[in-house]
């Protein structure tokens, strides 16, 4: 599986304790004057557009996964596209966003060095200037477990609403952490979950229009329910109206005229058809207690 995110390419110094983890990596000992380091965000726990998101579980997994792991160009399983290595890892939880989900943001971040070389000259360029972000991660799972129902297998669509809850799979059980890439474009969608900036954003929007055709269907049932109560006061208080003029004079009507036409009809049916209680008093026969069952 592989998991692709628009990556933050962060360089900076090298401390003496990052130097010392570099080296764990390295066969040579290497001096600060011959690496460069730079930092990514590998992926988090938003809803992706595939709508499927990395689980606490999965995240804290991988933190460790993928310590020592290689980063590559475009998932090449050439040795020449190797790039450089990753040194260290953290889960950050980032308590003043939250996921589209309403959980905490959390993200993985990974430091990785390099070796300041004449082929890797263009590659530190275009780091330091932004040109290569787009970071992708390929690992395995085991699961992917239903939000709606917590079931690792069951009929819920991914993207759908029920009810108020929006189906996404939570992937949990992380089996192996392989390597991760640049890309120049993000995967295709077939080859997995892409986590772009332009793909979260497509995600929100496909949140939004899917909650906006929820509250359309919710209004469309509204007035349905409200139509055919006004059809109902018409037929009471209006009888000798025909039905299709009825519904001509109620299609007519916005929201608030069609309630306010419900509620006069509703006031006037209740004046004109009160409703009586089966143990009202009987005034013929106050002494036969059980009058009111009798037929």
């Amino acid at each position: 599986m592989i998991k692709n995110f628009e990556a933050n390419t962060l360089c900076g110094k090298i401390s003496a304790e990052d130097l010392e983890l570099i080296n764990r990596q390295s066969l040579k000992k290497l001096t600060e004057d011959e690496i460069f380091t730079f930092s990514v965000i590998l992926c988090d726990n938003e809803i992706d557009r595939d709508f499927e998101v990395f689980s606490d579980e999965a995240l804290k997994s991988l933190e460790k996964l993928f310590v020592g792991k290689t980063g590559i160009l475009n998932h090449s399983n050439r040795s020449q596209d190797q790039m450089c290595r990753t040194y260290k890892t953290e889960l950050i939880c980032d308590s003043t966003r939250k996921t589209e989900y309403g959980e905490a943001y959390k993200y993985l971040k990974a430091w990785c060095y390099t070796v300041k070389s004449a082929k890797n000259e263009d590659l530190i360029k275009d780091i330091e200037s932004g040109i290569k972000r787009e970071v992708s991660v390929s690992c395995n799972f085991s699961e992917k477990v239903c939000s709606v129902c917590g079931e690792s297998v069951c009929s819920h669509r991914a993207g759908e609403f029920y009810g108020d809850t929006l189906c996404f799979k939570r992937l949990n059980g992380v089996t192996d952490a392989y390597e991760w890439s640049f890309v120049a474009v993000p995967a295709q969608r077939n080859a997995g979950v892409t986590k772009t900036a332009k793909d979260r954003q497509n995600t929100r929007s496909h949140i939004e229009k899917a909650r906006n055709e929820k509250d359309l269907g919710f209004a469309a049932q509204y007035r349905n329910e409200m139509k055919q109560r006004a059809l109902k006061g018409f037929s009471l208080i209006l009888p000798e109206l025909s039905s299709s003029t009825a519904e001509s004079i109620i299609n007519l009507c916005n929201a608030p005229a069609l309630s306010e036409l419900v509620s006069a009809f509703e006031r006037k049916t209740a004046k004109l058809f009160p409703v009586k209680s089966q143990f009202a008093e009987n005034s013929a026969n106050t002494t036969d207690w059980n009058s009111q069952f009798k037929f």
